[in-house]
């Protein structure tokens, strides 16, 4: 739920969790939700993202391919490409 709160803080419309990671899973991004989608990727803290795709199970390789292809360009987060560093 707390992915939730933050993710609709500003928007009109309202984007569940379940659809949201949904979104995620099959590589979709709708227009109508991209506000939501950045937030997800710029304000949600990363040990609750992490535990966001625990809970519905999106693997790491996904959630990274989904930033990479609908975020990055737009919103580039340091702190959540640095989860994806392994050394």
């Amino acid at each position: 739920m707390l992915v939730e709160t933050t993710i609709n803080a500003q928007t009109k419309n309202y984007l569940k969790e379940e659809e949201l990671a949904r979104f995620i899973k099959n590589m979709n991004f709708d227009p109508e939700y991209k506000i939501q989608i950045y937030n997800f990727f710029t304000d949600v803290h990363p040990q609750d993202i992490m535990r966001f795709i625990i809970n519905y199970g999106i693997s790491e390789m996904v959630l990274k391919r989904y930033y990479d292809d609908y975020v990055k360009d737009y919103y580039p987060n340091k702190k959540f490409e640095e989860m994806f560093t392994y050394d």
